[in-house]
């Protein structure tokens, strides 16, 4: 990535976490002029030229994204930072993000990105929170301190941040930071497993199977491993094929453990070739083939 197309880290955050579900490549441009009150571009030109924050931080926008050239982007920084003094939280994000990550004429500067964070924060920007958050975790700009760094998510997590909600359910299940919860963490599990987040499905499904932080529940448990495999998850899949090769929350059925484990498997999941070894070696087995059973072993 080119560090003077600042914009493009508008729709990520800091952790690797933040961006695993993909980026979003809009352009911010004609996003915001679609969904801004500004009827045109002359609209836009004269809001800003009266010292609107919102049109100074749209306007910063066009020049961040419809120009790779230099000047360009300084002038998308200067409205950026002009927006942001006149307390605009989406322009001192911008700030932060273009701190954090530098560009040919502007040093990175781990402190300034944590200071325009925190003042995007205050306003309960909820990516800021996080990044902020993010800040704390990592000893970015400022002291490690995981406990701060999950006071930050937290807020962030209630405005419905999803990567928030992944970081706190982990650091109240393994308590890191913050006192050992598992039925906080499970709550939060679910937050995100609501959001869509697959390897958040897989952990609720895991709370289900194991009662952590909530009660046990098999069936419960196949529900959102199905729901984690069917959007892609190969660790899920390989739970969904283990839970129908032993009829755990299901009836047993080995034509389903087959289908799903085959689609771990591709992927490389090494359990799931394992599982299909198991399947096709017992010779009590109905699907009991040598073949296929010597396929599979020759993956591992």
């Amino acid at each position: 990535m080119k560090k003077e197309n600042f914009i493009l880290l508008l729709f990520c955050t800091l952790l690797n976490l933040a961006c695993s579900e993909g980026g979003n490549n809009h352009t911010v441009s004609d996003t915001h002029l679609k969904k801004s009150v500004y009827g045109s571009q002359d609209e836009l030109n004269k809001a800003a030229q009266k010292n609107d924050p919102k049109a100074l931080y749209t306007l910063a926008s066009t020049y961040a994204t419809n120009s790779t050239d230099v000047e360009d982007q300084k002038k998308a920084f200067e409205l950026f930072e002009q927006s942001a003094k006149l307390g605009n939280d989406e322009a001192m994000l911008q700030l932060g993000l273009i701190y954090q990550e530098g560009s040919s004429y502007i040093n990175i500067d781990d402190q300034k990105a944590l200071s325009w964070y925190k003042q995007a924060a205050k306003k309960n920007n909820a990516m800021a929170l996080h990044n902020v958050g993010v800040a704390y975790y990592e000893g970015i700009g400022t002291k490690l301190d995981k406990k701060q760094a999950y006071e930050y998510f937290v807020k962030a997590a209630k405005l419905g941040f999803l990567q928030s909600q992944k970081i706190i359910a982990y650091q109240l299940y393994t308590g890191t930071g913050v006192k050992k919860d598992l039925k906080e963490s499970f709550y939060w599990s679910l937050k995100a497993a609501q959001q869509g987040d697959i390897k958040s499905q897989n952990n609720v499904a895991l709370n289900y199977e194991k009662g952590e932080g909530v009660e046990k529940d098999p069936i419960q448990a196949m529900n959102w491993f199905l729901k984690s495999a069917n959007n892609g998850n190969p660790e899920a899949q390989y739970n969904v094929a283990l839970k129908y090769f032993a009829g755990n929350g299901t009836d047993q059925d080995f034509d389903k453990s087959i289908e799903y484990a085959e689609k771990a498997a591709k992927v490389q999941n090494q359990a799931a070739i394992q599982l299909l070894i198991n399947i096709y070696s017992d010779i009590k087995n109905p699907k009991y083939n040598t073949e296929k059973a010597n396929y599979w072993r020759a993956k591992l």
